[in-house]
């Protein structure tokens, strides 16, 4: 009876630390996905800038360079959604088809591109890039913040909660 005792009381404060784990990745997860948006925003203002390729290629090349499987799918969904419905629907659909692990405000940074996709010339795209990439970058560094603030919390307070649960049930 004792051992069985001792085995839940740490099967308890393993899943109660997990879900602190779990709840702490979401921050970590946030933040690179900024990175990755950025890394996009980049590789499509370089396209933009040296090729003539039209938004679909580029964005189809997008998916396929990102490594986050995310915002791979985001760029797919657009590159194929942009030929039969505006630029502008097809991105804020794709925002709506990919689950993120973004904020609301980081959401409507990158929404905000997608109004002026397409409508304008070479200049005003790179300039409207340029624009979303210093926005973005704000986000990382609030993403950064809150990350180091709330990862080591949740998983401490999972933790707790989990001995104070086994000390509870004792």
């Amino acid at each position: 009876m004792l051992i069985f005792k001792i085995l839940l009381s740490i099967l308890i404060v393993f899943c109660a630390t997990q879900v602190g784990i779990e709840i702490a990745r979401k921050y970590v997860l946030r933040e690179k996905e900024l990175y990755e948006f950025k890394n996009a925003f980049k590789i499509m203002e370089t396209k933009i800038r040296y090729t003539y390729e039209p938004l679909k290629e580029i964005f189809e090349y997008i998916s396929q360079t990102i490594e986050n499987k995310n915002i791979s799918n985001f760029f797919k969904i657009v590159s194929e959604k942009i030929e039969s419905i505006s630029a502008k629907r097809a991105w804020e659909e794709a925002l709506e088809a990919v689950n993120l692990n973004l904020n609301k405000e980081d959401i409507i940074v990158i929404k905000s591109f997608g109004k002026l996709l397409g409508k304008t010339d070479k200049l005003g795209q790179m300039s409207e890039i340029e624009l979303v990439v210093s926005l973005i970058d704000k986000q990382i560094g609030q993403a950064n913040k809150e990350r180091e603030k709330n990862e080591k919390l949740y998983k401490k307070i999972g933790l707790i909660f989990g001995i104070g649960l086994v000390i509870i049930l004792i």
